[in-house]
């Protein structure tokens, strides 16, 4: 049986106040607060003030309401914010899935994010291929074999991605210094080259090429993958259907405001 970590009961607490002030009408006073919460006005008071000058909570100048913060509303910014412009580019990756009537560039596109504790496919386009090679959204990805999730993996910091990795590569039984070097060269080169491909790493058969999706800020917000059936799919980073998916991204990040390095 799995030991329950301790946490801090002061962050538990945060979250406590932060929960009830989504359940009460704001501005609130502290009494509705305490109502809400089940916490003491005297405790309430104190964490508000805190809370109050890190910008999770607002208070009225000259008055004794309470809302939330500039900060709290930029994390609810920032948690929103890819799914948002997803949303928006929907209808152009419906669009480039209508055009792949040629099975050999591709029968689906996914989407994908990472999520949680690690990478996943948040978004299906089929194209009319009677093949139907779908994985259901929100199962987590190979982070050493998946087109998509090494994509992801590029772009995060090693102290998230090397848990997995390493975690992965045990039940492999081939987790040693030497190869886990070899997965971060590959996340090296699948960064700098901005695609990433694998063959038959969830199937059989089964081959992808990923390219990442940028926003203004030059952040990673998704992957656009393109998943198709060998031996007719070409997965090469040299193929028609890799120059397709690279074009793909950068006129949808370029629709965001992101304008390439050189």
């Amino acid at each position: 049986m799995e030991r329950e970590q301790k946490g801090v009961e002061a962050a538990e607490t945060v979250g406590a106040i932060l929960q009830g002030m989504l359940q009460v009408q704001r501005p609130t006073r502290l009494k509705e607060l305490e109502m809400a919460t089940g916490i003491s006005a005297a405790k309430l008071h104190r964490y508000l003030v805190s809370m109050t000058k890190s910008g999770l909570i607002s208070k009225q100048q000259m008055g004794s309401r309470y809302d939330l913060g500039l900060l709290t509303y930029r994390l609810g910014q920032a948690a929103t914010h890819g799914q948002e412009l997803l949303n928006f580019l929907e209808p152009f990756f419906e669009n480039f899935v209508a055009k792949l009537i040629n099975p050999d560039l591709g029968q689906a596109v996914g989407i994908g994010q990472w999520v949680g504790d690690g990478p996943t496919i948040v978004k299906w386009f089929e194209s009319n291929s009677p093949l139907s090679i779908r994985m259901k959204p929100g199962v987590q990805l190979s982070i050493t074999t998946s087109a998509t999730a090494m994509l992801l993996a590029a772009h995060r910091p090693r102290e998230v991605t090397e848990p997995l990795v390493r975690s992965e590569l045990e039940e492999k039984n081939i987790c040693t210094a030497e190869e886990i070097k070899r997965v971060y060269k590959k996340f090296g080169v699948i960064k700098k080259n901005g695609i990433a491909n694998s063959r038959g790493a969830r199937r059989a058969g089964l081959n992808a090429l990923s390219v990442p999706l940028f926003d203004q800020s030059g952040s990673l917000i998704a992957t656009i993958t393109t998943l198709g059936m060998s031996p007719g799919f070409d997965a090469s980073l040299e193929g028609e259907a890799a120059h397709l998916l690279r074009k793909l991204g950068l006129e949808l990040s370029s629709k965001m405001g992101y304008v390439p390095t050189m």
